[in-house]
């Protein structure tokens, strides 16, 4: 699997913002092994540690209506 930031190797060009929220997100996604239901149970976790609503979204998809 490539990387976003394969994408502009070693270029100046392109958007150095942009580059770094890439590395960042690569960074984050390899962490819990790309998988984002890893992701959001740690999220859920530091936000009952926390007592502060970080997530605000559905634990399980409306299913849809016919």
């Amino acid at each position: 699997m490539s990387k976003t930031t394969d994408i502009l190797p070693g270029k100046a060009t392109g958007d150095l913002v942009l580059q770094e929220v890439w590395r960042a997100k690569d960074t984050l996604s390899a962490q819990y092994g790309h998988d984002l239901d890893k992701l959001f149970a740690e999220t859920r976790q530091r936000e009952k540690r926390s007592g502060h609503q970080l997530v605000d979204a559905p634990l399980k998809r409306p299913k849809a209506k016919p």
